[in-house]
């Protein structure tokens, strides 16, 4: 690994073994930003026990420095700048701190203390990287505007840029298809599968994207390495965790025109708001009883990418988390949309891959919002991170459709309710409930009338049912 000190670069004697992985970019590729020529002259790979993403280190034509960082199919560049007066780490509290830059208003999205006790370096970088370097980070968001304060050293760095898709960085000299085939031995986006090596079940996962999962059959805690998938944390419960949910993990199936995997699934239980929220952020340590339950599945179209697919009380609806942020009004609540409510969600059971660690008993608290008629917007809030989302529903008849579900799978609604029974059914069920009862009426002895009250009673309870399923439908 190589240090760029002043004007010149020292070998700093260190040489680290690189996670391999599927990035299209090398030391050596090079694109344009906000005008500017930038090479890509180095890499901090980091590792820590939810993921592992890439720092790129980019030297601009015009003798500036800056980072491309890239964590699954998410990029942002950032510059160094100078800011006054940066909050102390221990002050930022992730989705209510705010930070004002350039007359902007920026809210604390993710902050956390990272080991790089792991991490791996390649081509030039303008530190040295200690064998056990402890940071602290904190970033910052803004619509599609970016920020990160750096604490790793006595004085807070910060580094100012935006979210990017590569195709707008006009790239050159990237990884191909086959060179990244070749030292990875997969591409990027592609499924890859293989045995629990616990319970010996199938599991799967998307290659480049997707670091830990939990396996469907058994529970244990995996993680994705090299070609295989490593045990991390064994458990001995055989659950039939797939008949928690109604689309099964590994299935596949045509949604909204493209090809969908199931790659992960998640059931929550729903918890008090304001219990959620003192647990979490008030350090309290309060039963939370469950007072509903929601699924959520995690689905990948190699074009596409990740997308969630909610199913709850409400209905079925496709949510997907937002790159770009909604504008914020001054109580960090989205512009021109209504409150919906406030609620809580503890993670119950997860089987699948995840582009994180996910384990039972992670708890979030959750904002959503009315944006237009049938969209919604959802702030996602836990100690470490904020995110948002937006989601629209979907009809059941339409999922049953794309995944091929069993006719013997219940039939909901839009509004997640039974279909309402018709006419013809109600009259065939008063029918059955006739025929069945006269062996009774002509062995009943004589005491007819108890029979045509007890016959009365249950029949008008039919209709009744009935008739109300369907009103509630209407």
């Amino acid at each position: 690994m190589l240090v760029r000190k002043d004007d010149g670069i020292v070998d700093s004697g260190r040489d680290s073994a690189l996670l391999e992985d599927f990035s299209p970019l090398q030391i050596g590729t090079v694109g344009t930003f906000l005008t500017q020529r930038f090479t890509l002259v180095g890499r901090l790979q980091v590792q820590y026990n939810d993921g592992a993403w890439n720092e790129w280190y980019a030297l601009f034509d015009d003798g500036r420095n800056g980072w491309l960082s890239e964590a699954g199919d998410l990029y942002v560049m950032t510059m160094p700048v100078e800011t006054d007066n940066p909050p102390r780490f221990e002050d930022i509290r992730a989705g209510f701190s705010e930070l004002t830059f350039q007359n902007k208003r920026y809210v604390a999205s993710d902050v956390r203390r990272i080991s790089l006790k792991r991490a791996a370096a390649q081509g030039e970088l303008p530190f040295v990287l200690d064998e056990d370097r402890q940071n602290k980070v904190a970033d910052w968001r803004c619509e599609d505007l970016f920020i990160t304060l750096d604490y790793s050293g006595d004085t807070p760095e910060t580094f100012f840029g935006r979210m990017v898709n590569l195709d707008d960085l006009k790239l050159e000299n990237t990884r191909s298809e086959d060179e990244i085939k070749e030292s990875a031995g997969r591409l990027k986006g592609s499924i890859s599968s293989e045995n629990c090596p616990n319970c010996g079940s199938s599991v799967h996962w998307v290659n480049g994207l997707t670091s830990h999962l939990n396996c469907p059959s058994c529970g244990s805690e995996l993680a994705i390495g090299k070609d295989k998938a490593e045990l991390i944390t064994a458990n001995a419960m055989r659950t039939a965790q797939q008949s928690l949910f109604t689309l099964p993990v590994g299935s596949k199936g045509r949604l909204k025109n493209r090809e969908f995997y199931v790659m992960g699934a998640v059931r929550y239980a729903e918890t008090d708001a304001q219990e959620t929220f003192d647990n979490l952020f008030n350090g309290t340590d309060r039963v939370l009883t469950p007072e509903g339950q929601w699924l959520e599945y995690l689905l990948y179209n190699p074009t596409q990418g990740f997308l969630w697919l909610v199913e709850s009380d409400d209905g079925w609806s496709l949510s997907q988390t937002q790159n770009t942020w909604p504008r914020l009004d001054r109580n960090r609540q989205p512009q021109g949309c209504g409150k919906l409510y406030d609620y809580g969600g503890r993670v119950e059971v997860a089987a699948g891959a995840f582009y994180w660690r996910i384990r039972s008993g992670d708890l979030n608290y959750y904002s959503d919002y009315r944006d237009g008629q049938n969209r919604k917007l959802s702030a996602e809030l836990n100690t470490h991170e904020m995110a948002w989302s937006k989601s629209v529903p979907v009809a059941y008849s339409e999922i049953a459709e794309a995944f091929n579900l069993s006719s013997r799978a219940p039939h909901y609604t839009a509004n997640m309710t039974e279909d309402a029974v018709d006419n013809k059914l109600r009259l065939l069920m008063l029918g059955i409930l006739i025929i069945v009862n006269i062996p009774a009426f002509l062995m009943s002895g004589g005491d007819h009338l108890t029979i045509i009250i007890t016959l009365f009673f249950a029949g008008y309870a039919i209709w009744v049912i009935g008739r109300e399923k369907g009103e509630e439908e209407d």
